[in-house]
């Protein structure tokens, strides 16, 4: 509709609720969740796995690893060719 700025069309622009994100989780992270972890630091090497991995969150019963832009194709390919994961 050719929307400029925000996009707001209830007229009430200064209306501004927080997000809160989910923090990084400790180990042991529960369940499975663990050897997924183990098994992706086993495929990758623990340097390229601290290199690569910059979070690990467990929220809601899901698993979420942050990935480093520079070492995604490594943990893509080692989450293919690995049997395990």
């Amino acid at each position: 509709f050719g929307a400029k700025g925000t996009g707001d069309t209830s007229g009430y622009g200064r209306l501004v609720r927080p997000v809160a994100l989910p923090g990084s989780s400790p180990r042991p992270y529960g369940g499975y969740f663990d050897d997924v972890v183990d098994a992706l630091g086993g495929a990758l090497g623990e340097d390229t796995f601290a290199e690569a991995i910059e979070r690990v969150v467990v929220y809601r019963d899901e698993l979420t690893l942050e990935v480093h832009r520079e070492r995604l194709i490594a943990v893509a390919q080692a989450l293919r060719n690995d049997p395990a994961l």
